[in-house]
């Protein structure tokens, strides 16, 4: 999937701003789990080949692998593990109304809304020839915290409905202890590492309900009080 990265070199500073354009074919679309995995890639990149100090260490962008921190590290070409652990479905948004479309005959259920959860994880070697003891995998995660503290919206845009979707990329708040979790279901040992999330993509649905709206009613008033509808037309 291609992704317009044209924004970017409008920002200030080219981060202080960072819109992404994605092709509206994965607006609301299946798709658009996969997509939004290869923009957080293209993210980290475009930010961390262009780096003085640690754009040596990523010769291409499959040195960044959507594969759990424990595979990654069996190749030693890897240098960031970006991987989904989970998804779930957000509950502020959930329970939306059925959404009427050009057809006014016809109702779709509301879209699916998500939040992805990605655990980060630098994969680099400690840099033995550097006085000062810095480890690279601070430099690479730090340079992460900065692109997805700069670059915290992505906007998906559907060109044909004029619409737009705005998508949030928030650090997630994990204990020590929630972490390490994590680590266990892997049986490998904690390393240091970062979760962050993504609100709230949707995947629409294609289930259509035929509807039919009242416009005439005929009710008939008993003795007992009670109401009850008898005839009615509709469109």
């Amino acid at each position: 999937m291609q992704i317009d990265l044209s924004k970017r070199n409008q920002a200030k500073n080219k981060l202080d701003l960072f819109l992404i354009e994605m092709k509206v074919f994965i607006m609301s679309n299946y798709k658009v789990i996969a997509a939004i995995g290869d923009t957080l890639r293209d993210m980290l990149w475009e930010a961390l080949r262009t780096d003085s100090e640690i754009g040596q260490l990523f010769q291409s962008k499959q040195d960044i692998v959507f594969r759990n921190p424990a595979e990654a590290m069996h190749n030693t070409s890897n240098r960031l593990s970006l991987w989904l652990y989970q998804i779930n479905e957000n509950e502020f948004v959930k329970n939306q109304p059925p959404i009427r479309g050009k057809d006014p005959k016809l109702l779709k259920r509301a879209p699916l809304a998500l939040t992805l959860s990605y655990l980060i994880t630098p994969l680099a070697t400690l840099l033995s020839a550097d006085s000062t003891g810095r480890d690279e995998d601070h430099l690479i995660i730090g340079k992460v915290m900065q692109v997805f503290h700069d670059c915290s919206t992505l906007i998906v845009r559907d060109t044909i409905n004029q619409s737009a979707e705005e998508l949030r990329i928030n650090l997630k708040r994990l204990t020590l202890e929630e972490l390490t979790r994590v680590w266990d279901a892997l049986r490998e040992p904690y390393r240091l590492s970062l979760c962050y999330q993504v609100q709230v993509p949707t995947i629409d649905s294609n289930t259509e309900i035929v509807t039919s709206r009242v416009v005439e009613c005929d009710l008939d008033y008993r003795d007992n009080g009670s109401t009850s509808v008898v005839d009615q037309d509709v469109l």
